[in-house]
Parts: structure tokens; sequence; C-alpha cells
């Protein structure tokens, strides 16, 4: 069975049209017409119905139901591919958020640079749930992630390296900064400080917001930690941080949630189930892990 007539396939089921199909991948008419009925003839089943009175494409049951079957085997071959490419190329792709590696990573360098690994990470910088489709789409082999919760999509493989809770932030100066902790919904009346889309801290605190049926005075949001720290230190508002991310050098203070159910930032290391690990790969997933 041709690879490239499932291609073509799968595209054709999407646009509906022989002649798109034909144009998307630079090939005639026919070319598409032959693909369709090898693979008919090849699974003695009828895919496709063209409608010549209403010049439209009808998909079969089975036809849909093969280009499920098509989708995954189209998927599983662009992640050899990738696994494959990442393998000539002696070099181990590794996610990497920006708050696990400014606050994180760090404390592995050493050991990385004692075991010859560290020159061989090809890191990609970028937010855990990016991260995670990188994974599944094998762009990367391994990654540190932050979550909310320990769990992922299918295939991927997860292990739990430490939990960290989120924090309310607030400056020396803010009247908060006497209490030895304050409930979630007591930030409502407050200028809020928050970190854009790509961090994890954002879903944690749309969670929070939504279980106290709250509203947020949100007067910015950035994409860079430092920034929203350096802000809140300024007393401009007030920030929700994982206690990760924070350290004596940040001028802040930091105000546990007593809120009784409330989101965490689980630090965790990420590769994909079926990925066969080099020897060099299986010692980074040891010193991730801390095996």
């Amino acid at each position: 069975m041709n690879i490239q007539d499932l291609r073509y396939y799968h595209e054709l089921v999407n646009l509906k049209s022989y002649t798109k199909t034909a144009e998307k991948f630079g090939v005639s008419q026919p070319t598409i017409t032959a693909a369709v009925k090898r693979l008919e003839r090849k699974f003695d089943a009828q895919f496709l119905i063209r409608d010549q009175s209403h010049k439209s494409l009808i998909i079969t049951k089975l036809g849909m139901q093969f280009d499920e079957h098509v989708q995954s085997i189209l998927n599983e071959i662009s992640v050899a591919a990738a696994e494959i490419q990442q393998e000539k190329e002696a070099d181990i792709s590794f996610g990497l958020p920006p708050v696990i590696g400014r606050n994180y990573f760090p404390s592995l360098v050493p050991e990385l640079l004692a075991k010859g690994l560290l020159n061989k990470l090809k890191v990609v910088e970028s937010g855990s749930y990016d991260l995670i489709g990188l994974l599944k789409e094998g762009k990367i082999n391994f990654s540190l992630l932050g979550l909310t919760k320990p769990q992922v999509a299918p295939g991927l493989k997860l292990e739990i390296i430490k939990h960290y809770p989120i924090k309310v932030i607030v400056s020396k100066e803010n009247p908060l900064a006497k209490k030895k902790g304050i409930y979630f919904r007591e930030i409502a009346d407050q200028n809020f400080i928050g970190l854009n889309s790509d961090y994890i801290h954002t879903r944690a605190l749309a969670e929070m917001v939504k279980k106290n049926k709250i509203s947020l005075n949100t007067i910015y949001r950035s994409p860079d930690v430092m920034v929203v720290k350096s802000l809140v230190a300024q007393n401009l508002g007030i920030g929700y941080l994982t206690e990760l991310s924070i350290d004596d050098r940040d001028n802040v203070v930091t105000l546990p949630l007593l809120d009784k159910e409330q989101p965490e930032f689980i630090l965790a290391a990420a590769t994909r189930e079926n990925h066969l690990m080099t020897t060099k790969e299986e010692a980074l997933w040891q010193i991730l892990t801390h095996k």
C-alpha cells in the first residue's frame, strides 16, 4: 500500500474536491482518482460516492471510519520521520518552559555537564501546553513541564518531580503584606498584574476565578515573570505566581491561599511512551526524574 495514496485520500476527505486535492499536491486529477480506486480495491469497500447531478462528493460511513485510521497512520509516520531526523542530528530535542528554565533547570546543569549531556541538548523554549503538542508530534523527545493536574495527553509518559503551591504576591507596602494568608476572594478589589495565556498560571488563575465567582481588575498582562514581579514590587498591583518562580531578591511578599481546594504548580518530566531512548537519552531521563 502506497503511503502517498493515504495522504491523497485524507486530503480529499477534508477538501471534498478532486480538483482542489490535485492542485494542493501538484498532480493531475486522475492521479487522485487512481489512488482512491487502489485503496477501495485493497479493502474491498466503497469509501467515496461522486454525485454527478449535484457535483458533490459523499463520504460513506466506511470512508469516514477509514479516514480515522489514515490520520493515525500518517501521524505515526510523521513522528517516526521526526525521530529519525533527530537521531541523524545527534542532538537531544528538549522542551523547557521559561519559568522552569530560569528557576529550576540551573540546578540540573552541574550533573548534565558532568555526564557530557549539556552540549547535546537542543532546547526549545515555550509554554508547557505548546510543548505537549510538540512532544505528541515528535518534534521534541523530552520536556520539563508545568501542570495543574498530574496528567497529559494519551501516548505521553509523565514523571512527577515536585509540587509547588501557587501564591499571591504583593508589595511590601501593600496592606495585605501584613497577613499570613488570604482567601482568593479577597483579591477581587485589588489591581491585578498577570501573565499571558502561554503560562500555566493563567489557567490556574481562571480556575480560581470561576470557583470563587469573582472578577479581577486586571490592569496589565506580561509574557515575562520578571516584569510581573517588578511591577508588583512597585505596588502597582498584585500577582499570582508559583513559589518556584519567587526568591528573596524579588522584594515582594508571598501570601499562601487559605482556600481548601486550589490548583498547584506541578513540575514534571515527559516523553512519548513509544520513544526508544538512546544511551544518552536514558542518562538525561534519569537526571530529570532523579532516578
